[in-house]
Formats: structure tokens, C-alpha cells, sequence
């Protein structure tokens, strides 16, 4: 039953943050990684860059204590709204959230101690200014750690999307599959964004979390898939009626592979923690 395939995303509309509970599930996985590595003390000026509705943000501001200011940005006006209106009923004193764009900071230079970004990368549309942008921002010896998913993400899925392209005739479209795959983010990658900026990488840590759903069918009807990810599956196939018949195989599929395993559904996450320094002098 494809009828996820109807989901619009729609930003624009204040009540998708409003309600965007399923985005703070996902990144808490990562922010749990974040604040696992990242060494904290008092005094700090802090930056959480793509903070959308408040997260890490908040919880940074928590952690680091009143001593501190944390600032987040993010360039989704409604998620700002949201982010500002919690700190507020929070009494969050020492956060401020700006409207801005990653990739061009409304911060003067050497502004900040600590900035963190907590799966910001994958919204980048170019890395390697964002990089060069949080060089500037940085005071000497300031730090920059991030949180992403790497290449390998929800490899389970990938493998039966492409069995599924194979199984309805579409196998012209692999390549563009792979493509799909291939942007997400490696361990090599990372290390050049941060050495191509002037960080010295002190820390790098990787793991796997697993998410589990009960079946396939249950995964593509999330509000997590729907939202996050759907625009990125279809954007593989060429019209709707491949979108029809490539779904509807890959759903088969996935109920099959997790009622033969007898425990649902699992995905794969490969994540990654990268902390960097940048120069004294």
C-alpha cells in the first residue's frame, strides 16, 4: 500500500515545526554521541549551527551553564520561531537564535570558543564554505565538532532498493541509486574538510546505532521516512508510474527479509564524531 508516496513536504507551514517531534528522535541518537565526546566547561561562547527547532542547542545551554552564551542559527524561519519560544518558556537567558545562513555567519570574526553542528552537514549545500565560515568565527584554539551519518546509511534499504530497480526492469536507474548513496558523508571526506579549513582534527570517533521497525511497510509509512528521506528515494526514478511498481516491490521485499528474521526490520546507521582545533595563532 503506497500510499506515502502522496507526502508533500511542506516547510513553509509553521505547524510541520510545530509538531516536527520525529527530526529531535533522530538527531538525539547523534546528539547523544555529541555530548558523550564533547569536554565542557564554564565560560564558553558557544554556536550550534543548524539548530533548527532547538537541538541540540538547548541542551547545550543546559550543560554548559549560565556562565556561558550559546547561540544557535539555522535558515528555517518556523524552526527559529520554535527554537526561540522554547528557550523563552525554558528561561533559557543565555541563548539567542539568529535567522541565518550557514554558509555566510551573522557573527564577527574570532566570536566564539566552541561550535557545534549535529548532523548539519548533511543540509549543507557547500561544505567546505560552512567549513570556512566556522574558521573564521573561531576564536584561536577554538573548537568545532560535528555529528554525521557516513556512507553505509541504512545500507539494509539501499540493497533492497536496488533489487527492486533490478526486479521491475529499471536497472538503467542503479547508477543514479548509487549516486543517491554516495552523498553521504566518509570518513576521508571529513578529515579534508576540516584539514582544507585549518582544523587540526585531536578527536575522531565512529559507531553504528540501529533503527528497527516492525516491517518495511511500517518504515515507509514514518513520519521520519516521509520526511526526511521520500524526496530522496523518488528523486531516483523518472516518473510515477516506476514510483508505483519500484515501491511497491521494495515494500514486498522489506516485509519479507523482516518476517523471515523474526525480529522486524533493522537499519543501519553508521555515525561519526569529529572534533577539531583551530589555530593558536
Amino acid at each position: 500500500m503506497t500510499d506515502y508516496l502522496s507526502f508533500k513536504t511542506d516547510l513553509t507551514n509553521p505547524e510541520v515545526a510545530d509538531t516536527v517531534d520525529d527530526f529531535p528522535y533522530w538527531s538525539s541518537m547523534f546528539g547523544q554521541l555529541l555530548f558523550r565526546h564533547l569536554r565542557l566547561r564554564p565560560g564558553l561562547r558557544a554556536l550550534d549551527i543548524g539548530c533548527g527547532t532547538g537541538f541540540p542547542l538547548l541542551e547545550l545551554a543546559d550543560r554548559l551553564g549560565p556562565s556561558s552564551e550559546v547561540f544557535g542559527v539555522d535558515a528555517w524561519d518556523h524552526a527559529v520561531a520554535r527554537a526561540r519560544l522554547k528557550a523563552r518558556v525554558r528561561g533559557n537567558e543565555n541563548v539567542r537564535v539568529k535567522l541565518g545562513d550557514a554558509s555566510e555567519l551573522p557573527f564577527e570574526d574570532g566570536y566564539f570558543d566552541l561550535i557545534v553542528s549535529n548532523l548539519g552537514l548533511n543540509n549543507f549545500e557547500a561544505p567546505a564554505k560552512v567549513m570556512a565560515e566556522c574558521r573564521r568565527v573561531c576564536k584561536p584554539g577554538a573548537r568545532l565538532a560535528l555529528t554525521t551519518n557516513l556512507v553505509g546509511h541504512m545500507s539494509e534499504f539501499y540493497q533492497t532498493y536496488e533489487a527492486s530497480l533490478r526486479a521491475t526492469g529499471l536497472d538503467h536507474l542503479v547508477g543514479k541509486l548509487q549516486s543517491h548513496v554516495d552523498h553521504r558523508a566518509t570518513q576521508k571526506g571529513l578529515h579534508s574538510l576540516y584539514e582544507g579549513a585549518g582544523f587540526e582534527i585531536t578527536k575522531f570517533h565512529t559507531e553504528t546505532f540501529t533503527l528497527r521497525y516492525a516491517d518495511g511497510s511500517a518504515f515507509l509509512h514514518a513520519y521520519l521516512s516521509r520526511l526526511g528521506f521520500l524526496d530522496g528515494w523518488r528523486g531516483v526514478l523518472e516518473n510515477g508510474d516506476q514510483e508505483a511498481s519500484v515501491f511497491r516491490e521494495l515494500e514486498s521485499r522489506l516485509n519479507q527479509a523482516a518476517g523471515e528474521s523474526g525480529e522486524g526490520l533493522p537499519l543501519s546507521i553508521p555515525a561519526a564524531y569529529v572534533e577539531g582545533r583551530s589555530p593558536t595563532s
